[in-house]
């Protein structure tokens, strides 16, 4: 599977396996956040948000929006 797959079958950004670089400024905290900044109830999971990539990462981000929502909702 090349980075042209990823591109064709799975739509991803220049064939991005695992979204962004995994560097220091697209990591942790610096990663994209899971609640929208811009728009009221847009939430993200996934490889792209926080806290990271892969499936460990993807899962991570489903629990951290669970939080984030369960906190939302007590308010």
């Amino acid at each position: 599977m090349t980075p042209k797959d990823f591109e064709k079958d799975y739509k991803t950004l220049n064939g991005a396996g695992f979204s962004i670089s995994p560097i220091f400024t697209q990591s942790a905290w610096f990663r994209f956040h899971n609640k929208s900044e811009d728009f009221k109830n847009l939430y993200f999971v996934g490889a792209g948000s926080h806290p990271g990539a892969g499936v460990p990462g993807v899962v991570s981000s489903a629990k951290v929006l669970e939080n984030v929502l369960k906190n939302e909702l007590k308010t």
